[in-house]
């Protein structure tokens, strides 16, 4: 699918990716192949807040260590100028074309452990172009074993906070939402859902129960949390992600003492 119109973006987000593109086409040059702007920021008319801006970059070859600073110096300076915060992957277009979660490109270590969940919402249009190609020209579609393996993934991720007692506000409210997500993509076998979709999918299917819960985490998302919505957010964290639990059993088996932590 095309995707979303970049001239379609809210303002700040956009001219965001756009100087992003104008400093990677200055300091790569013909390596640069494709910038696609995602996530939750690319899908809404307006930014209640600092904007966090999901970026994926496709370049040819490894940067140097040289092109590696600059590229991080024009994150930090484009952040300061627009108030946003990037969480950007560079990934070697070798790497993209594979189903294998594909390692940075200058960050040693890092992996994408999401790489199939990304896939399937570029593929299904939920991406801005910002340069070069469309997805669909580089990445393959993933199977559902791969989304399944990776939406456990993101549930241990969850789990954890919740083992170490973990009940920050923004952390509670991630694991509402993207719990609301995962329980959505076992009844659709659809990934492609916004966490703020996902949620408001939720108020109509799942039981009266956890609503308070899922309405506090919409307003904790937008950054109109009131105080008790932290005190009900830190309170109903632990036994929703039970509930996700219970309805996504665990690939393989896990010792008895707690998650078995993913590479997140």
């Amino acid at each position: 699918m095309a995707g979303i119109p970049p001239d379609e973006l809210p303002s700040v987000a956009r001219t965001a990716w756009l100087s992003l593109r104008d400093e990677l086409r200055h300091i790569l040059g013909d390596d640069l192949v494709a910038i696609w702007a995602h996530g939750g920021t690319a899908s809404v008319s307006d930014l209640p807040h600092a904007a966090d801006l999901d970026t994926y970059v496709i370049v040819s070859r490894e940067p140097t260590e040289e092109a590696a600073r600059r590229i991080l110096d024009a994150h930090d300076a484009i952040a300061g100028d627009h108030d946003v915060e990037w969480d950007a992957w560079y990934v070697l277009a070798g790497d993209a074309r594979r189903q294998d979660p594909p390692r940075h490109a200058f960050r040693e270590g890092r992996r994408d452990t999401s790489w199939a969940i990304h896939r399937a919402q570029w593929l299904a249009g939920r991406y801005a172009p910002i340069h070069g190609p469309a997805p669909n020209e580089i990445v393959p579609a993933p199977t559902w074993a791969e989304l399944e393996g990776e939406l456990n993934r993101e549930l241990e991720h969850i789990e954890r906070h919740v083992a170490e007692r973990d009940t920050d506000p923004y952390e509670a409210t991630y694991a509402i939402l993207n719990g609301s997500r995962i329980l959505h993509a076992l009844e659709t076998r659809s990934v492609v859902i916004s966490k703020r979709a996902a949620g408001t999918w939720s108020l109509e299917q799942l039981p009266a129960r956890w609503h308070a819960a899922v309405n506090a985490a919409l307003r904790a998302y937008d950054g109109r949390a009131s105080t008790n919505d932290v005190a009900l957010l830190a309170a109903e964290m632990a036994p929703f992600v039970a509930y996700v639990r219970d309805r996504l059993p665990p690939l393989e088996d896990r010792p008895a003492e707690g998650p078995r932590w993913s590479g997140f």
